[in-house]
Order: C-alpha cells, then sequence, then structure tokens
C-alpha cells in the first residue's frame, strides 16, 4: 500500500462512523507503512503536499474521536503521527546538512 492509498481510505473510513475492524486494519496500515519509510531512496515530502494531507488526516480523526470517543480512533490518530514523524526523520536525514559535516576544528 502507498501512502496515497493509506491516506484515501483513512480519510474514507473517517468520513463516516468507522468500524472497529476497518480502524485497526487501518492501524495496522500505518505501522507497515512507518517500518517501511527508512527504505524510501529519495525524499518523501519533497513539497510537503504529504505533511498537509496527513495533518487534515488528522484533524479528522480528531473530531470523529471528540464525537464518538472510540479509543481506535485515537490510536490511528497516533499512528498516523508517527507515520508523519518517521518521514520527517527520513527527509531531514536525507537534505544535505547547512553546517560543514567535515569540519575538523570540532
Amino acid at each position: 500500500m502507498t501512502i496515497t492509498n493509506f491516506h484515501q481510505r483513512a480519510m474514507q473510513a473517517l468520513s463516516a462512523a468507522p468500524d472497529n475492524t476497518v480502524l485497526t486494519n487501518l492501524i495496522k496500515q500505518a505501522h507497515e507503512l512507518t517500518d517501511m519509510t527508512g527504505w524510501a531512496d529519495s525524499i518523501i515530502d519533497k513539497e510537503y503536499k504529504v505533511s498537509d494531507a496527513f495533518a487534515a488526516l488528522k484533524d479528522k480523526a480528531k473530531a470523529q474521536y471528540e464525537s464518538t470517543d472510540n479509543k481506535n480512533i485515537a490510536i490511528l490518530h497516533d499512528a498516523i503521527n508517527d507515520l508523519l514523524s518517521a518521514i520527517y526523520k527520513h527527509d531531514t536525514d536525507l537534505t544535505p546538512s547547512t553546517f560543514a559535516d567535515n569540519d575538523d576544528t570540532v
């Protein structure tokens, strides 16, 4: 599953009162994507479109949780946050540093 497919499925699931089985599957998929993030060979979120889309998804999850008090929605929200953090870390690791990495004066 791609990050885009995951986002689409999660948005669709959160557009109505989601089934706990669907939520559990989405949580599992978010964890799998998080684990796979480090394997990407290029920057994932170069134009911050992923960050923007997933911020909206997190907002949707938070609103659903507040109206339903479903703990699986809260877990999904946190799994999405973990995925975003992994993407940010991966992209930061691939971005050249602004500091001199080979400075021998340190």
